[in-house]
């Protein structure tokens, strides 16, 4: 089924859907429609973190920012915030309370004393945990004089807990990009430090935190095995996961991975099975062999999944029969793994015809990314529906801005796809999307 433009003006189902998603729809839905009867859904987009990955993906406070600035709730989120700030922080909060004092930057640089006053308020040290929210934000609107702020705060909590750690990432990670304003704030703090008792023992506690750092010992390399020495090592340790030997394989020479192979071939025990798969996540089994086509159906879906990333390179009839056999009986996000290089005309259709999205956001990004694998190796007319799908139904912005990727370069994006995503809360898509339509492009589909 080909997705469909979005019908203006959104309900409120559609138009939370899209705060969580991202979708430039939303913004569409603000600027052009207004929000009578969804302030609140655009609150509650402020006050707690609807980012898929918040580590990965860019953060959302700037869009979501534009929204309330159009709508003229900048107040009310301003009190929503506050009303939040007098309930205890907890750990589990963490990203919605990085949400929050994003916001607040966002509403102090647009001219809030009140903003500016919470978001000095909000810079706070999570319980049991070093973790502090607020501290980058301060820093990225006010600059040295936030520095200087953070770096006091951090000097007291120090103070008070030797073993808190001090990271210079709450001082300085909004001015890695200027140079020269990082500079000139490491050395305020040092002109501080010498009448300032609490900037000094922040420095001080960056300094220990160096050392330490430089002190530890660096990872083995994993190139220094030797292929008999990876069995071996999986063989001594079953308890082991040994997640780096994917990197193992990944440096390792031919000759190295084949004798790894030779023992993934005679091996009966799963979870060695499982780990030995896993020096080939990256390269892929060097041949086909049917003794592993059964890996790929056991009952551990770790050990299926590692068969399937390791057998996914493989070109043969087998292995497609394999993944059709999937897609018709589960589970479906190996299957269309599996399909990447060994799909023929039709498959696309066939996978997307009756694609069912979990509405586990987990289960929904691992099952739109094997799709959009799948799409993008196989790109042209047929990938339309399965783009759009992703497109539509990811949690993931990353994922989307491929998604999108896809359809201009294969100049079948529909005309309302790149006007939204030119509203979209991902800063590269909307690039993307405006780029598209600076040259004119004239999409095959509409």
């Amino acid at each position: 089924m080909l997705i469909q433009p979005p019908t203006f003006p959104l309900t409120a189902t559609a138009f939370e859907a899209a705060l969580r998603r991202g979708h430039g729809r939303a913004l569409q839905q603000v600027e052009h429609h207004g929000v009578n009867g969804l302030e609140d859904k655009l609150i509650e987009a402020c006050v707690s973190c609807l980012t898929y990955d918040p580590q990965c993906e860019a953060e959302r406070a700037p869009w979501v920012f534009s929204m309330v600035d159009r709508a003229k709730l900048n107040v009310q989120v301003e009190q929503a915030i506050e009303v939040c700030m007098q309930e205890a922080p907890s750990s589990k909060d963490h990203r919605d309370l990085e949400q929050r004092s994003a916001l607040l930057k966002e509403l102090a640089a647009a001219g809030s004393q009140n903003a500016r006053r919470l978001l000095y308020a909000s810079l706070d040290r999570l319980p049991e945990t070093a973790d502090v929210v607020g501290a980058d934000h301060i820093v990225a609107l006010d600059g040295v004089e936030g520095m200087i702020h953070v770096a006091r705060q951090l000097g007291r909590w120090l103070r008070a807990d030797p073993d808190f750690w001090v990271d210079d990432y709450y001082l300085t990670a909004q001015l890695d990009e200027s140079p020269g304003l990082r500079a000139a704030g490491l050395a305020a703090l040092e002109r501080e430090a010498q009448t300032d008792p609490d900037v000094a023992h922040c420095l001080a506690g960056l300094r220990r935190t160096r050392e330490i750092q430089n002190s530890r010992p660096g990872r083995v390399d994993p190139a220094t095995y030797t292929g008999a020495e990876i069995v071996a090592l999986v063989s001594r340790h079953p308890k082991d996961p040994c997640h780096w030997l994917r990197r193992w394989g990944a440096q390792a020479a031919d000759d190295q991975r084949a004798l790894v192979f030779e023992a993934l071939l005679a091996s009966e025990d799963p979870e060695q099975v499982q780990r030995l798969f896993r020096c080939f996540g990256k390269t892929g089994v060097p041949r086909f062999d049917s003794r592993l086509l059964r890996w790929m159906f056991h009952p551990d879906t770790q050990v299926q999944w590692a068969a399937v990333r390791a057998m996914a390179t493989i070109r043969h009839s087998e292995v497609r029969q394999a993944a059709l056999q999937m897609l018709a009986d589960g589970p479906v996000a190996n299957g269309l793994t599996l399909l990447v290089n060994n799909a023929e005309a039709g498959d696309l259709a066939l996978c997307t015809r009756n694609l069912a999205v979990p509405e586990d956001a987990e289960e929904a990004h691992h099952l739109l990314a094997e799709l959009l694998d799948l799409c993008e190796a196989n790109t042209g007319a047929e990938a339309l529906d399965g783009l759009l799908q992703v497109y539509e139904f990811s949690p993931c912005s990353h994922c989307r801005e491929r998604a999108v990727k896809a359809l201009t370069d294969a100049r079948i994006a529909p005309a309302w796809v790149l006007a939204e995503s030119a509203f979209d809360a991902d800063p590269d898509t909307r690039e993307l999307a405006r780029a598209h339509s600076f040259l004119g492009d004239t999409p095959a589909a509409s």
